[in-house]
């Protein structure tokens, strides 16, 4: 499956990410809260993925979700 290039991580290294950007009390306000819904969207998510083709043609991805956090917080919050 050729996709655009991304990171692939899991909730637990997402969270890492938050904490080291935004400290403990921005983890203090995640909820667990499960939803069906929800799960049933992102189990149909791939998991690894090729993005060679991708890569061939320019684009390109943030190497880890610490990068995706922090271009969050310049791009979407205003630094």
């Amino acid at each position: 499956m050729e996709q655009r290039p991304g990171v692939a991580v899991t909730v637990a290294e997402q969270i890492d990410a938050l904490r080291r950007a935004a400290g403990d009390g921005a983890v203090a306000l995640i909820r667990r809260e499960p939803d069906e819904t929800v799960a049933r969207i992102v189990a149909g998510w791939p998991q690894r993925f090729d993005a060679r083709r991708a890569l061939e043609l320019g684009f390109r991805a943030e190497s880890s979700f610490d990068e995706i956090v922090r271009a969050y917080l310049e791009d979407d919050l205003g630094g």
